[in-house]
């Protein structure tokens, strides 16, 4: 039987190691990102962190930017995984669109560093969020709104009307975030009031 040749250069890691090391990587970038902002942490810090060089990171992740994308999707992730909760047992399209509606807005409010991460997070770009925006999975988790929407007005999914009522809707819910997490001196009216009205305007 013939010898067999060494393999030269680094060993092919399995899926399984591959996706844990991701997965480790990832914590870590979360607390520093959070702790210290995106811009402030360098693939050589993190590298550092999780006892990796920056040439070696680079075989779990492309780039810092990679690394962001993945923790946006976990977070994004985490808070519709709120919204399906809330949403279970809705006895009308009306209470499931409130609830839903409710779930979304709380879970940002109670995770104010999640939302500066994701929504207000300086030196990305408006291409890296549209990048990231604009995958289908991304998408496919608001369409919680569009279904109650499209039920509350027995009209369908793809209908005008409800694209139109649905997105205003997203873009009420996130002024009301917006305005609860960057200008807390201000007295507004509790958040859940907030939401309600703007639901009640989805059904006018």
């Amino acid at each position: 039987m013939p010898e067999q040749t060494p393999t030269r250069g680094r060993p092919t890691l399995s899926q399984d190691t591959l996706a844990e090391r991701r997965d480790e990587i990832a914590s870590v970038a979360l607390r520093l990102f959070l702790s210290e902002g995106f811009a402030s942490v360098s693939m050589r810090r993190l590298g550092k962190e999780v006892g990796l060089t920056p040439m070696a990171l680079y075989r779990y992740y492309p780039s810092k930017l990679d690394i962001l994308a993945r923790l946006w999707g976990y977070i994004i992730g985490k808070a519709f995984d709120r919204v399906t909760a809330a949403t279970q047992g809705a006895d009308t399209p009306e209470d499931a669109l409130s609830q839903a509606a409710q779930a979304y807005v709380s879970y940002w409010c109670e995770n104010k560093d999640h939302y500066h991460l994701v929504f207000m997070n300086p030196g990305v770009t408006d291409t890296d969020v549209r990048s990231f925006v604009g995958e289908e999975e991304t998408i496919a988790r608001y369409d919680v709104f569009f279904q109650a929407v499209a039920k509350m007005r027995s009209a369908d999914r793809m209908a005008p009307s409800v694209k139109i009522a649905t997105d205003g809707l997203i873009c009420h819910l996130h002024g009301i975030m917006h305005s609860l997490i960057t200008m807390q001196g201000y007295p507004w009216t509790q958040a859940d009031t907030l939401v309600a009205d703007a639901v009640e305007r989805v059904g006018r």
